[in-house]
């Protein structure tokens, strides 16, 4: 399930706690299209990513293309996108992410409990693919991420055809954009710049991965000349033993008091936006309950990315974020 769209408001840094469930989620959230003609802010989730080569008390790590700025490649912060090209990245970065021994609960748990199995190991790399003219510079690039599981996979055979399902999506969609971006690219070189290049620089993060659930966020920030990239969000939530996508109403219910939290989170993360309580709690559960929304876990919480025109409010918002308890 991939849902794209554009962020353009800057969110809050969310506070997040700790957790220990096991569920690997699939949903994708982003900002797409060709950059806009006047600039806009894009928006990160507030998460706690691991640096490249670390690992977390849940044991994730992170791959990151050298094409994403700073503030995109680390999604704790408020990210506010600067124009510019994005620098290239010439070899392909790699880490490996998996939960430590003993930490893990089941998918339905908030935590506690241990798991028999011992826990997979993601490797991730992102891959570089250019075009040049005719004269061999080049003019357009595009990384994207590439998820493997390291040795044979074990008991998560289910979980390796889920990643080469991914795998398989990422290839087939990056043929396609460096098409688009090399037919773009023409006009652009011949009217605005002639050195000019376009790109599109990736980082992977993930958040969970133990014997139950993975949770993987990847970001492709995407520039096309404009004086803001474009920035997609891809969640991936799965199920570690089956590969199967984990549905968000499995770990939410969006009964009447976490309708309120959900409330309370969203006027105390953007006090400048004038909400309608009314409309929050007629569409809070509707969202919730469909595939528009992006999601995925983290330390205990599950991390909720309303899209970009929920509850009446335009580009101008853009996507807000919150955090809600685990069930």
């Amino acid at each position: 399930m991939k849902e794209i769209r554009k962020t353009t408001k800057t969110f809050k840094k969310l506070t997040i706690v700790s957790c220990m469930t096991l569920t690997l989620c699939l949903a994708t959230s982003a900002c797409g299209g060709k950059d806009e003609a006047e600039g806009t802010k894009d928006t990160a989730m507030g998460l706690e990513p691991v640096a490249i080569g670390g690992e977390s008390e849940a044991g994730t790590g992170t791959s990151q293309g050298e094409a994403a700025s700073d503030e995109d490649q680390n999604p704790s912060s408020v990210s506010d996108s600067n124009q510019g090209t994005a620098a290239e990245a010439d070899n392909p970065e790699s880490d490996t992410a998996s939960a430590e021994d003993g930490t893990s609960g089941s998918a339905d748990s908030t935590g506690g409990g241990e798991s028999a199995a011992a826990a997979p190991q993601i490797n991730v790399d992102i891959l570089r693919e250019a075009r040049t003219d005719d004269g061999g510079e080049e003019i357009v690039f595009a990384e994207y991420p590439m998820f493997t599981l390291a040795g044979d996979g074990g008991a998560y055979g289910g979980l390796s055809a889920a990643l080469d399902a991914i795998n398989a999506q990422y290839k087939s969609q990056n043929e396609a954009l460096l098409d688009e971006l090399q037919e773009s690219i023409k006009d652009y070189r011949e009217f605005v710049d002639p050195a000019g290049v376009f790109g599109q620089g990736t980082s992977s993060h993930i958040y969970r991965c133990d014997a139950d659930v993975v949770s993987i966020l990847v970001l492709r920030t995407v520039n096309m000349g404009g004086p803001h990239p474009n920035n997609y969000w891809d969640y991936y939530n799965l199920n570690a033993k089956t590969g199967e996508n984990l549905q968000l109403s499995r770990f939410v219910t969006m009964d009447e008091a976490m309708v309120e939290t959900v409330i309370g989170q969203l006027h105390e993360n953007y006090p400048e936006v004038e909400f309608d309580d009314a409309v929050l709690r007629a569409e809070i559960p509707e969202l919730v309950a469909g595939d528009s929304i992006g999601w995925c876990f983290n330390e205990g919480q599950i991390v909720l990315d309303f899209p970009e025109g929920s509850f009446g409010f335009g580009h101008a918002v853009g996507s807000l974020g919150v955090t809600v308890p685990l069930e």
